[in-house]
């Protein structure tokens, strides 16, 4: 049953309908679109306390994402209803840490996510202050984290030789409202690298993502695939290899 979004001490929630356009190969949902729905009640939450990328238009800020760390628990199909879940728990000056719950419609928890945000000046392109009362803004915080930590693991570039190499050329539709590549894009990069056998196989339930240069429209990007004991590392970086662009684990 779809219901109204809500906010109760500090935990917005909402329900969603998942639809097949939401599947891969497999008919369940992928880890792109649980992200995406993810992300999608964090914009919820945001603009429902009136602090979304369109309130902060006006101030000539924005909101962007510097990691996001995933563990699938049970696959959800298509045409079924799912509740999420959102809350703020911690924040410091420069970010702060939001954290998910998905059910099913039984009431199954089947995924739990961490993400970090911080805001940016859209005229100097630097991190900006986060407000002092952001707990007031986002009326609470709930002092729950989901990986037990109230911050995301470091990702490193791994030493060994890459088993696989590739380049990729930014496209216009990799882009979103800040004009530079959608954060949920960097996954396709990541599973162009990943060997047929293990695209094929059974999904990998748990993604961490690394933001730390942004892709714009027209760059060159160079992505290197790791293999570690079934975890794979794709490491993405600028053509000449100059900068590191993001670093994605799926394991």
């Amino acid at each position: 049953m779809i219901t109204e979004p809500k906010l109760e001490n500090g935990i917005f929630e909402n329900t969603y309908r998942t639809s097949f356009s939401q599947t891969g190969i497999h008919n369940v949902l992928t880890n792109k679109s649980i992200l995406s729905i993810l992300e999608n009640i964090a914009g919820e939450h945001s603009a429902f306390v009136h602090y979304s990328f369109n309130d902060l238009s006006p101030k000539h800020l924005t909101w962007v994402l510097l990691n996001w760390k995933l563990k699938v628990l049970k696959r959800i199909t298509a045409d079924t209803n799912i509740k999420v879940q959102t809350w703020g728990n911690y924040s410091n000056k420069v970010f702060v840490i939001r954290d998910f719950k998905m059910f099913d419609e039984s009431g199954n928890l089947c995924a739990i996510a961490s993400s970090k945000w911080c805001l940016v000046d859209t005229l100097s392109g630097r991190i900006a202050k986060m407000p002092e009362n952001i707990w007031d803004i986002f009326h609470g915080i709930h002092k729950e984290f989901v990986f037990e930590s109230s911050d995301l693991p470091k990702l490193t570039e791994p030493t060994s030789k890459p088993i696989f190499t590739d380049t990729y050329k930014i496209r216009r539709f990799d882009l979103d409202i800040n004009n530079h590549v959608h954060n949920l894009n960097y996954l396709n990069i990541a599973y162009e690298l990943l060997p047929q056998e293990i695209y094929d196989g059974t999904e990998l339930n748990n993604v961490e993502i690394l933001y730390k240069k942004e892709l714009k429209y027209g760059e060159i990007v160079k992505s290197y695939l790791y293999s570690d004991n079934n975890s794979y590392t794709i490491v993405l970086k600028t053509n000449d290899d100059s900068a590191l662009n993001a670093i994605i684990k799926l394991y």
